[in-house]
């Protein structure tokens, strides 16, 4: 991919004129294709906040759910109403509510292409509980890895994003599941960019602001961030 937009339809920080909850919603966009990544909680906040932005949910070719939790996945009736039929790549769990909304899902069971330059890490388990994260390949910058709670440690899914690409990692956003600061050093020892978001909580958002200034990078509801593979010199 030469672009990559993410737009932040739901974080538990609030931004201006814009509703929130505590969940996690992003939109990923490329020249190829659009995924929505998480649904948030609620289907009027994803919705609304979609209209404000000026963006169109019925364009999106996919969702990727990262996990079978409310706060993740309760927007999807918002989905289903605007794009019945859509597929929603999810990990192993219950799938019948997303059919029960009228959408398609493909649960996800080893590391998978989705779609050009695009990739599930494949789901990984802790506490019972399966989950998994999209990884997009940016020309000249590398790895892009949005996580949805970062369960099996967001380390560890950058790893295997790292494993599966072989690719360099940009950047990790989305939420880190209240990480340890070791976990924070391997992140920062992997990672050119990090953006905690949602669950990641404040100390892990201060640990990674202070120790790693030239990293860091704050995320709201309503934060769109735009990446673009570097220009050739001369």
């Amino acid at each position: 991919m030469n672009k990559l937009s993410l737009t932040v339809l739901n974080d538990n920080e609030p931004g201006p004129g814009l509703l929130n909850a505590w969940g996690w919603s992003v939109l990923v966009s490329t020249e190829s294709w659009r995924i929505l990544f998480d649904a948030g909680p609620d289907p009027r906040i994803l919705g609304y906040n979609a209209s404000k932005l000026g963006e169109d949910l019925s364009s999106i070719d996919a969702v990727f759910l990262s996990h079978h939790h409310g706060d993740h996945s309760g927007g999807l009736e918002y989905v289903a109403r605007i794009k019945p039929g859509a597929p929603v790549y999810a990990p192993p769990g219950r799938t019948g509510y997303i059919e029960s909304l009228g959408l398609r899902p493909l649960v996800v069971e080893k590391p998978t292409k989705i779609a050009v330059d695009a990739w599930s890490t494949g789901p990984l388990k802790a506490w019972g509980l399966w989950e998994h994260s999209l990884v997009v390949l940016v020309e000249g910058l590398g790895a892009v890895v949005i996580v949805g709670c970062s369960h099996p440690g967001v380390d560890r899914l950058v790893e295997e994003a790292s494993r599966i690409t072989g690719a360099k990692i940009h950047m990790v956003i989305g939420g880190f599941h209240s990480p340890s600061t070791r976990s924070l050093d391997r992140l920062a020892g992997m990672a050119s960019i990090i953006c905690p978001a949602h669950c990641s909580g404040y100390h892990a958002k201060q640990y990674v602001a202070s120790k790693y200034p030239g990293k860091y990078c704050s995320v709201r509801t309503g934060s769109i961030i735009e990446l673009e593979a570097p220009s050739p010199p001369g």
